[in-house]
């Protein structure tokens, strides 16, 4: 199968967000977006494949080293060749993202929100970092969009609270667990109780606030540049959304919205960020 075809069948699902958003990139910038979406994937992958610390790590080490090989098969990374993606983008400026992984296959227990915010951006933000360099955006913005990554991040990260805690991964902060009196006894319950939904609007809350304040800083010409991840995030605030509105469905399945809401959410949000 052609590479790029390859990204698209594993990637434009119906129901993913990427399957929504891209149809509002511009369009000479979706084969590349889809190849680096799809690389980052792929690393993502890695990790809930592997299951051992031990063996995510050697995975890893072989994605180091199959991203500077120009010989290299995968399909993602010949898909980054054909796209002209390569043309932008240096092996070296995946070694955050890397790095950011890597990270968090076994994350230390977190004292307070600050470090759970710096895993947050050192994955989700280096991720928007790179499809700001890949679009060709300066350093400033590529700041911009480690936060608003960030924020991604975080609430895919309250998204998967409840499935996280049964497979015995707990990201809650202590102080935070300390504010609300809540453990991860409280996410193995059949619904949350009223202190479990108020941890998580409060993660939600902090998430879009700091996305809100991170997004005022850019130029109009940015937002028109980078319409692709303005959508994006416009998707992640309708999903924070489905799930502010009812937190017990975190207890009930993986929250997804629907692909033509997103489809509809993709074009609102594409509109405003052009239209700024």
């Amino acid at each position: 199968m052609e590479p790029l075809a390859w990204c698209r069948e594993r990637m434009l699902v119906p129901g993913s967000s990427l399957a929504a958003s891209l149809l509002f990139a511009p369009a000479d910038e979706r084969d590349r977006i889809l190849a680096l979406r799809c690389v980052c994937s792929e690393l993502a992958a890695t990790l809930s494949r592997s299951g051992e610390a031990a063996v995510a790590g050697a995975s890893l080490q072989w994605w180091d080293q199959a991203l500077r090989d120009p010989n290299q098969s995968h399909p993602a990374l010949l898909a980054m060749a054909s796209s002209g993606a390569w043309d932008r983008l240096q092996p070296d400026d995946f070694r955050d993202l890397l790095a950011g992984v890597a990270g968090s296959v076994q994350p230390s227990r977190f004292e307070r929100f600050a470090e759970l915010w710096t895993l947050c951006r050192q994955v989700g933000g280096h991720e928007a970092a790179l499809e700001v360099r890949l679009l060709e955006g300066g350093e400033a913005v590529c700041e911009v969009f480690r936060e608003l990554g960030g924020a991604h991040y975080l609430v895919r990260i309250v998204r998967d609270l409840v499935i996280d805690a049964r497979a015995n991964r707990w990201l809650v902060p202590l102080e935070l667990q300390a504010d609300y009196q809540v453990a991860r006894q409280d996410a193995l319950e059949k619904s949350p109780s009223r202190a479990f939904s108020g941890l998580v609007r409060a993660l939600l809350a902090e998430a879009i606030g700091r996305a809100q304040r991170a997004e005022a800083g850019l130029s109009q010409a940015d937002r028109a540049r980078q319409v692709h991840l303005l959508t994006q995030w416009g998707l992640d605030r309708r999903l924070a959304r489905c799930i502010d509105r009812r937190p017990e469905r975190l207890f009930q399945e993986r929250v997804a919205p629907g692909h033509w809401g997103n489809v509809w959410c993709a074009w609102r949000s594409a509109r405003a960020a052009v239209k700024a």
